[in-house]
């Protein structure tokens, strides 16, 4: 690509299209060379939503009026695609797409960019909150007689590094389309795992019908704390299932470690994939299978997080309890996903038994030597291997007999505060019921 970056002050789109068989180039480009493009400026379906806030907003309507009379405004990097005669925008659709509000809520006609279709509700609403977010500003602080002078400033004025990318570098697209912009949000895993397996499917209809369902379920489902269940899902659970499974460790302030964990996994070209099991610790195969594998898992949850089970976690709260809660509901959900209810509640106590007992030992917890006993521990191992509850709730209960006797009267802190959260979960009517009416009760009082 060189160094050298190409000013199209003077150039016409048609110069570009003859350049674009080069794989990558770089340009200074004005606002008003960008908007040249004209219809052949186009948001993918595999972009995330329109959704820029509030703060956002005004944040560049400051940036910008504050350099009408003063030099050109360096306002980023954007990222187009070359592809069948259209520039898709891989980066930068919320600056260029508020930039286009701006204009038109300033009186400039026919903005072909603001034609694209905005078919989320969700998207839909941030158009029109921010349009009156826009609106109010400009009356506020831009005269009716300077408004037309506003225009050419801002078209003229703002300045991009535009990375044109053709389609023969598509995998180089997504490596730039992981990286975070410079005004908007860094993109998630969950935005990247959607990009990322929409490459696979090859009909268009149902390349945008799995997108839409997929930014429906970011939206839609959270839970009582706010956090999206699909996380939850993916990320608290099967994530941290497949590295126990296979002795892996992890940094979790790594970033993407839920995208890399969930890209296609590697084939041989000479031999197709077969059709998924919907095992958790499965190999993922690229494209509509991996939507229907969270699609599976995500129902799996709903039902999950019914059972009285995993309302009884919900006990392990506050401070880092939640991080053994958290352990515990991971195992107990890969329990879930083999056995359905069958003996669920003994399944929690003997989980339990064996998670809680690193910090019975550990007055002071660190995270990340938490997750490592989880993997050592082997639950998930003893699980996979297991044919029926009985092996094994009967290996948990060897195993926890082998641990030296607790003795609740020496706890103290953390370790006494734990105990009686943990009690309480065991308490819990439904569990207290059925491990007392299948022979569990020893185990549960005494534990050892």
């Amino acid at each position: 690509m060189g160094n050298d970056t190409v000013d199209l002050t003077e150039k016409q789109k048609d110069w570009l299209l003859e350049r674009s068989g080069d794989p990558v180039q770089l340009f200074s480009l004005k606002l008003c060379d960008i908007f040249r493009f004209g219809v052949s400026l186009h948001i993918p379906e595999y972009q995330r939503i329109y959704c820029w806030e509030e703060k956002n907003v005004r944040k560049l309507l400051e940036d910008i009026f504050n350099i009408r009379h003063g030099n050109p405004y360096h306002l980023g990097n954007i990222i187009l695609q070359f592809k069948e005669g259209r520039f898709d925008i891989i980066d930068g659709q919320q600056r260029l797409v508020t930039l286009a509000l701006i204009l038109s809520e300033l009186g400039k006609k026919n903005i072909p960019l603001l034609n694209e279709s905005f078919e989320s509700n969700e998207a839909r609403s941030y158009v029109a909150y921010n349009k009156y977010i826009i609106r109010n500003f400009i009356d506020k602080f831009i005269e009716e007689k300077g408004r037309t002078q506003s225009i050419d400033s801002l078209l003229n004025k703002l300045i991009f590094s535009v990375l044109v990318l053709n389609d023969k570098s598509l995998e180089l697209a997504y490596t730039f389309f992981s990286n975070q912009n410079s005004r908007g949000k860094s993109l998630t895993d969950y935005e990247l795992l959607k990009s990322h397996h929409l490459r696979f499917v090859s009909s268009e209809e149902q390349a945008k019908h799995l997108s839409m369902r997929w930014d429906n379920m970011l939206l839609n489902y959270e839970n009582d704390e706010g956090e999206r269940n699909v996380s939850r899902t993916l990320e608290t659970y099967l994530f941290r299932l497949r590295k126990w499974m296979r002795k892996n460790e992890w940094f979790d302030n790594e970033q993407y470690k839920v995208k890399t964990e969930f890209e296609a996994a590697p084939i041989i070209a000479e031999i197709p994939p077969f059709g998924e099991q919907f095992v958790f610790n499965e190999a993922i195969q690229g494209g509509s299978h991996f939507f229907a594998y969270v699609d599976h898992f995500m129902f799996k949850f709903e039902t999950f997080k019914n059972t009285a089970a995993y309302k009884a976690t919900l006990n392990l709260n506050g401070e880092t309890h939640s991080w053994y809660r958290d352990i515990i509901q991971a195992f107990l959900f890969a329990y879930y996903l083999k056995f359905d209810n069958l003996y669920l509640e003994e399944a929690l106590v003997g989980i339990s038994k064996i998670v809680s007992r690193h910090r019975y030992e550990n007055g002071r917890t660190n995270f990340r030597q938490l997750m490592k006993y989880a993997g050592d521990c082997e639950l998930v191992l003893i699980l996979d291997r297991a044919t029926s509850p009985t092996f094994f709730l009967a290996e948990c209960v060897e195993r926890a007999k082998q641990f030296p006797k607790l003795q609740p009267n020496e706890l103290i802190g953390i370790r006494a505060r734990f105990f009686n959260l943990e009690n309480r979960m065991f308490a819990y009517d439904e569990v207290a019921n059925s491990i007392k009416n299948n022979g569990f009760v020893e185990f549960y009082t005494k534990g050892e």
